[in-house]
């Protein structure tokens, strides 16, 4: 009898043991997700192009929260990155809303050449002349883009609503017919939408130019690795030749990404 309540025993004591290690890192876990925790929005915007612009202006949507500009102060206050230095940007109000203008007088791409030279185990590249470049060669290679590029990062002192951000988070606009559609891997919650941009450039009717707007609100924090969730906000347009006039382009929002505590 002795030797079986000295089990039961025993048994009981590892539970408690196990109940106690188990409670102690939960509160070490939540512990360390409390004092990682960071908020942040980021809103970046690329234009990028493979022939020369000239008396170049693109304006683009930003991210809006109950009818104010969420990155109003840092754009004023020049708090962010953007380059090359040629570019220069701002907030104007439109007959379609607050948007961001960016000019430039000329932006000249020129195409540079390379080939690849095997040294030793690693290869690398040198710049050749065009006359030199075969487009044949597999191992010769044209950069013929350049892009303009605009970064912009906003802490948070409040955790971001990431999985029903609209309404209550800033999010691109303008923004009409607003459906919810499948996202491709069928987890999160999707949407799209029907914005614009303007964009007014000479340029060879052969040019291409990509215009990308995205806006996200993220939560991260660390418990054994960085965990966290977010909402991507994005819109694309690709455009041909030369442009004066409004353009109409499909956003989407894919919020609920990540993890949730």
């Amino acid at each position: 009898m002795k030797d079986k309540r000295t089990i039961v025993i025993g048994l009981v004591a590892l539970v408690v043991v196990a109940a106690l290690v188990i409670g102690g890192l939960a509160l070490l876990s939540d512990s360390l997700a409390e004092d990682s925790y960071t908020s942040e929005y980021s809103y970046d915007v690329e234009v990028s192009t493979n022939g020369t612009l000239t008396n170049a202006t693109v304006l683009v949507p930003v991210p809006i929260a109950d009818g104010e500009v969420s990155v109003t102060g840092a754009l004023e206050d020049g708090d962010y990155y953007a380059q090359p230095e040629a570019f220069s940007s701002r907030l104007v109000e439109t007959d379609r809303g607050p948007m961001l203008e960016v000019t430039v007088d000329e932006f000249v791409v020129e195409p540079e050449y390379y080939r690849v030279v095997e040294d030793g185990d690693l290869g690398r590249t040198e710049p050749i002349t065009a006359e030199e470049y075969d487009p044949d060669d597999p191992d010769m290679f044209v950069r013929d883009r350049e892009q303009y590029e605009l970064h912009l990062r906003l802490e948070s002192d409040d955790p971001i609503e990431t999985r029903d951000p609209v309404g209550i988070e800033p999010v691109l606009e303008p923004r009409t017919d607003v459906t919810e559609t499948t996202c491709l891997d069928g987890t999160d919650r999707c949407l799209e939408y029907a914005s614009v941009v303007y964009a007014e450039y000479d340029a060879d009717p052969s040019t291409e130019v990509s215009i990308r707007v995205t806006h996200r609100g993220e939560n991260s924090w660390w418990v054994g690795g960085w965990n966290g969730n977010r909402y991507t906000d994005e819109l694309t347009v690709d455009l041909t030749g030369p442009q004066a006039d409004w353009v109409a382009v499909s956003g989407g929002l894919e919020a609920e990404q990540g993890s949730y505590r």
